[in-house]
């Protein structure tokens, strides 16, 4: 059996396809979805949306949203999402280093709050680019 999956973001439809399972980066941890799965809404973090087709794991850099669950149809709303395929790890690498002095050096609570949604942005394009090493 397969699920029906769609990535939307405000202004375009990333992905409509049918997957074999799909793990979510949900605010409360990892979630996987498999065909049956019982209805559900979910937040999602900053994170890696790996999709399963045809035995071959995607990986996707989702920005922030929600999720819902229903019925084999999981439609996922997202602030914005990267494509992980153009990804180079020693690049995402050195950006995520740069990303936690960033958080280290930050005075104010607005820098504070901007250094940590970048980390882990970076966190989430090297954990992508590991995955698809």
């Amino acid at each position: 059996m397969t699920i029906n999956i769609r990535v939307i973001t405000p202004d375009r439809i990333v992905c409509s396809t049918t997957a074999e399972e799909i793990i979510l980066p949900s605010t409360t941890g990892q979630l996987g979805i498999l065909d049956g799965h019982a209805p559900l809404i979910t937040a999602l973090d900053i994170g890696v949306l790996r999709i399963k087709m045809d035995q071959k794991w995607t990986p996707m850099i989702l920005f922030g949203g929600f999720a819902e669950v229903d019925q084999n149809q999981i439609t996922i709303l997202v602030n914005d999402v990267e494509e992980a395929a153009s990804l180079k790890l020693d690049e995402v690498t050195v950006a995520l280093e740069e990303a936690t002095i960033a958080v280290e050096q930050a005075e104010t609570n607005r820098e504070k709050i901007e250094a940590s949604q970048n980390l882990k942005k970076a966190s989430a394009r090297v954990q992508a680019a590991t995955f698809l090493s």
